[in-house]
Order: structure tokens, then C-alpha cells, then sequence
């Protein structure tokens, strides 16, 4: 007698889903393991090793196009890969890029928090006892334009901003947020995502801005989650969140065109 066929998580709710006669069932949060050894494969081996895979599993296809293409393009070996058998056996070593101090104006993530991000987050907060509001601008809004509402949002900050930002490349927006720190002496938080930092060290070189212009700034950059696979084989993924805090008292967050 032949065992069933395996049915992945994905598949058997879409099942469910079409079947009109199946009554509707409690989520399911727990782990998905048949999507854990698809992307185990795909890192591994690449899309047919993927396909394959989610054959064995009963799965459905679960990536876009644009995730496995990112996958399969951030993909990173583990740091032993090109180790000797005597180097491996010497104990694990710090990451790279986590152990090296950057002389330039846009430092390798680390781990610790900077000294600035401290002095804001022991400050006092008076303004947490106030009555909070919510404004909702919508860009086909003429008179509100949302690059203008960002850029009177920096021009009117007078202590400290923090900027998150997964692409930061409008030279007018980044203008103002010098003229903040060297006219106004505002402290400036900017983080970026690790994957698009070049973008910013390009616009910088472009309009010559170097590490003596950035007064009062820290910058940095993160990646998102890691995905690692039990090969050793890993990729991060990006940060995509755009927001902008003001003073402690205003945050602005989305995006624009």
C-alpha cells in the first residue's frame, strides 16, 4: 500500500479554501517547514534544487520572482568556506564586517548603540504627557505636498532628528538635513540600509560632500533579518521602512514619488 503524498501548509489551505464544503479552520502560526527546506534549497542549489524541493513537499511556489531572484543574488558563503582544515579548527571568529572600525562618514553597522542614540534615549520627555494627533497626506493632495511636508518637517526641527531610510539619494532633502546640523546645530541620527549605502556615498561624491561637512550627524547603516541556511549559506534581507522623527514630538512616515 503506497504512503499519501505529502501536503504542504500553503497548498492544503488553498484546498480548503476552494472546497466550499470544508468549514473553516483555527489559524495556523507554527512553523513551516516545508517552506524552511525550499529556501534551503533555493540558497543551496538554485531554482531547480527550489523546484524540487517544493515537489518533494507538496508546496506550492511561495517566492515571487523578485524575492528568489534577491535571494539567489544576495546569497553569501559562510565565512569558512575558503578556510584551511587547521584555520577552522582554531574556533569561530568574529564576522568581518562587525569587527572593523570605518574611517568614513557612513560606518559598518555594529552592534553597540552610539553615543549620541543614548544621550536622546535618557532625555528628558515632557512631551510624552501630551495629547497626541495623527495627520494622513495622500500624495494626489496638490496643496500638500509630501517631499514639502518632509522638508518643513526638518527645516522647523531644532534639537534632534532621526531619519530611517532604506534609499536616501534627494540632494535637496539631504541639504537640508545639513544645514541643520552645521547652521542650527541640530543632532542628526541617519540610518540607512547596508544594501543601498553606495547610493548614498554616491550622491555625497557627487555634490562633494566629505566627512568634515558632517557636524552633529552619525551615520549608519543595517541589514534586516538574516536567513541562514543549514549549509552555512546566508543572506540578509533589507530594510524598507521609511520614517523621520522630529524633536521627539512629530514622526512622519511613508513614502513619495
Amino acid at each position: 500500500m503506497s504512503r499519501s503524498r505529502h501536503v504542504g501548509k500553503i497548498r492544503k489551505r488553498l484546498e480548503e479554501i476552494k472546497n466550499q464544503s470544508v468549514r473553516p479552520t483555527k489559524a495556523d502560526f507554527s512553523h513551516h517547514e516545508s517552506a524552511r527546506l525550499a529556501t534551503d534549497a533555493l540558497l543551496d542549489g538554485g531554482t531547480e534544487s527550489y523546484l524540487r524541493a517544493l515537489n518533494e513537499e507538496g508546496e506550492v511556489d511561495f517566492l515571487s520572482s523578485v524575492e528568489a531572484q534577491y535571494i539567489k543574488k544576495n546569497a553569501r558563503e559562510p565565512y569558512y568556506a575558503n578556510e584551511s582544515p587547521t584555520e577552522r579548527e582554531s574556533g569561530p571568529r568574529q564576522n568581518d564586517a562587525g569587527s572593523l572600525q570605518s574611517g568614513t562618514y557612513f560606518p559598518i553597522s555594529e552592534g553597540s548603540e552610539p553615543a549620541l542614540l543614548h544621550t536622546w534615549s535618557t532625555a528628558e520627555k515632557p512631551y510624552l504627557k501630551e495629547k497626541s494627533s495623527a495627520t494622513v497626506y495622500f500624495q494626489t493632495e496638490k496643496n500638500s505636498n509630501i517631499r514639502d511636508i518632509i522638508r518643513r518637517c526638518i527645516s522647523k526641527t531644532s534639537q534632534v532628528l532621526a531619519i530611517m531610510m532604506d534609499v536616501f539619494t534627494d540632494t535637496e532633502v539631504f541639504c537640508d538635513v545639513l544645514e541643520a546640523a552645521n547652521k542650527r546645530g541640530v543632532f542628526v541620527y541617519l540610518l540607512l540600509d547596508q544594501s543601498n549605502i553606495n547610493l548614498f556615498s554616491e550622491m555625497c561624491d557627487k555634490v562633494q560632500i566629505a566627512e568634515d561637512h558632517f557636524k552633529n550627524i552619525s551615520v549608519r547603516s543595517v541589514t534586516g533579518e538574516v536567513y541562514c541556511a543549514k549549509s552555512g549559506r546566508k543572506f540578509s534581507g533589507q530594510i524598507q521602512e521609511k520614517f523621520i522623527i522630529s524633536d521627539w514630538r512629530y514622526v512622519l512616515s511613508g513614502s513619495y514619488r
